[in-house]
């Protein structure tokens, strides 16, 4: 039967909880209104948002398991937690671990898979090389919790003294080495947007905005290399005490991801909230006197357009679609084009009869 610590006595513990709970609710905000901003503009959910909900239950689970932990004494010196905890905070502990990482995973692979549609060529190779090496990294880093040594049962319960585990230097290596990488996969996903951009059409104060919300991945790189940083700590005969850094900066790499994929579809739920109505006063006017050639033609944009927002994320990220001969072309671009062929016409005409009159 455990014992009950209050964290009135566990200053660290208390401290825990403030920083995981008010992360919590911001990444649930931020998740929140990715998936409202996708069902308001008509649109279902694809791999990516699967995905990122994932992350997002992943790292639930890990609050409110640390939550747990300390309750029952994480956070404190390992000679003021109660003996009967111990069991508990063990396998509690390896849980934590296995969520911290997957919820890592999940959210950097959620973006990944968001910019699998805005890309082609080695762009997308090299962003399928990311996906298939953090799976492999990520996944076997997961296992550690429960596998490191044999009896299984011994890597979590401190009790067994018949067990073989892994050289402590050799998995404190793994463990920086996996952490590098998954670090250095946040700054290069980060980094492509602005390559990416390149191929569109856009307003330059168009393009630096999409990039830059598409960039905010980096911060969970910093994140992640702060969190390398703390990871010798792993090995701390009083890691219940001395390991609190390194289990705010995992969860702090993984909640940062998962706010950064959300950002870009906050920006285009922002420019819909606040567009003005002169653009669409042109519709109006394009439809009003458009030749039947030129309607024809708009409807047909409309229903690619349409079929467009259906399999793509990149009008949800407030990038202009790609029509067939111009990748990324502007819609707005097109539409004043048209619209002043016949009005320019018009104006043209009526010059006419007045010089004949």
């Amino acid at each position: 039967m455990s014992v009950y610590v209050p964290p009135s006595s566990n200053p660290q513990g208390a401290k825990l909880l403030a920083i995981f709970w008010s992360v919590q609710a911001a990444c649930t905000a931020f998740v929140g209104l990715r998936l409202y901003c996708k069902v308001i503009r008509g649109r279902s959910l694809w791999w990516d948002d699967h995905l990122l909900i994932i992350a997002w239950a992943l790292l639930l689970t890990s609050t409110a398991v640390v939550t747990t932990t300390v309750l029952m004494g994480y956070g404190m010196h390992s000679y003021d937690v109660p003996v009967e905890n111990w069991k508990y905070l063990g396998i509690l502990g390896a849980i934590t671990g296995t969520t911290s990482v997957l919820h890592v995973f999940f959210s950097k692979v959620s973006f990944a898979v968001t910019l699998l549609r805005l890309t082609d060529g080695w762009l997308r190779q090299l962003i399928w090389f990311i996906i298939i090496t953090l799976t492999l990294g990520q996944m076997s880093s997961s296992f550690m919790f429960w596998l490191r040594c044999t009896p299984a049962e011994a890597t979590w319960n401190p009790h067994i003294k018949e067990k073989k585990c892994w050289d402590s230097n050799a998995f404190l290596t793994y463990s920086i080495a996996g952490g590098i990488y998954s670090a250095l996969c946040d700054i290069v996903l980060a980094i492509l947007p602005w390559r990416i951009l390149l191929r569109f059409h856009m307003y330059r104060g168009e393009k630096i905005g999409v990039a830059v919300a598409m960039s905010m991945g980096i911060f969970a790189g910093i994140a992640g290399f702060v969190k390398v940083s703390t990871i010798s700590r792993m090995e701390s005969k009083d890691f219940n005490y001395e390991g609190f850094l390194l289990v705010v900066w995992a969860f702090a790499e993984g909640a940062c991801t998962i706010m950064a994929a959300s950002i870009p579809t906050l920006r285009a739920l922002f420019l819909h909230a606040f567009k003005t109505p002169e653009r669409a006063s042109i519709d109006v006017v394009v439809e009003s006197e458009r030749s039947a050639g030129a309607s024809a033609r708009r409807a047909r944009s409309d229903w690619n357009e349409r079929k467009y927002e259906n399999r793509s994320d990149q009008s949800i990220l407030a990038i202009p679609p790609a029509s067939s001969s111009t990748m990324g072309r502007s819609l707005e671009t097109n539409i004043e084009r048209e619209s002043a062929r016949p009005l320019d016409n018009r104006f043209e005409m009526k010059h006419c009869r007045s010089a004949k009159g």
